[in-house]
């Protein structure tokens, strides 16, 4: 078999003949480069890219374009996490399934364009998690201050109040009062907190953070504060419920 060593050398002409003629036409060095890498080898070997035009995205050099680029997936990564970890409860299917694509899929976006229309994207969709968030709360505080006034209204018609007892807070009373703050307490079965699965159930059903804190919310406390309820020691990690009233955290 004759073997044309004339072929190799006519393929790297073409080649330099190729990358030549577009740069005389106006075509970017980092177009150049990426045609002078595939011209003249063979279709299983190549796989078209479009060469990227950082000058016109305002950098130096494709290494600076590719450090921002890089910078931007991740941090476009780590914010649909936390809007997951923190919404994720209160967000349909669909809005679900655009946070898991930035989470999963960041890294196949291929321009600046499409990483910063990801990321308004994403500021958008976090604003409307907030006002679902807060409107769950709502509504639960609401239900809540109905079921107060619902007991109430018994206790007035004449029914004797048992939710002053020297075990605090239960099951079987559901409110209590003690040192002048109102106890209630609110369902991880109706509304599960983000931060549920960091906690534990004590042997009443209520939860526990890892320091042995009860978990409340208080509307007229700071997030994060801590004081002494009927049950013990308590840490706020939410609000929703009116002023002077604590309400634990229980699996009932």
């Amino acid at each position: 078999m004759r073997i044309d060593s004339r072929k190799p050398k006519a393929a790297a002409l073409s080649a330099a003949l190729t990358v030549a003629l577009l740069a005389g036409a106006g075509a970017t060095d980092a177009h150049a480069a990426t045609l002078s890498d595939t011209v003249g080898s063979t279709p299983s070997e190549t796989t078209l890219v479009q060469p990227v035009d950082y000058r016109s995205d305002g950098f130096g050099s494709m290494q600076e374009w590719n450090a921002s680029m890089e910078a931007k997936r991740d941090s476009l990564e780590m914010r649909a996490q936390i809007i997951m970890n923190m919404y994720g409860d209160y967000a349909t299917d669909d809005e679900r399934a655009v946070l898991q694509s930035c989470i999963d899929g960041a890294g196949s976006l291929l321009t600046m364009e499409e990483v910063d229309a990801k990321s308004t994207e994403l500021d958008e969709l976090r604003t409307a998690l907030e006002d679902a968030k807060r409107e769950a709360l709502e509504v639960a505080a609401a239900e809540a201050e109905a079921a107060e006034a619902a007991q109430a209204s018994y206790y007035n018609a004449g029914y004797t109040p048992s939710y002053a007892n020297g075990s605090g807070l239960t099951r079987s009373a559901g409110v209590n009062n003690y040192n002048g703050r109102r106890e209630t307490y609110y369902s991880s079965n109706v509304l599960y907190h983000y931060r549920t699965g960091e906690w534990t159930q004590d042997s009443e059903g209520f939860w526990r953070d890892s320091d042995g804190y009860y978990v409340v919310a208080a509307g007229d406390m700071a997030q994060g504060s801590t004081f002494t309820g009927s049950k013990g020691d308590c840490k706020v990690y939410d609000s929703g419920c009116a002023a002077g009233t604590t309400d634990y955290y229980t699996g009932w």
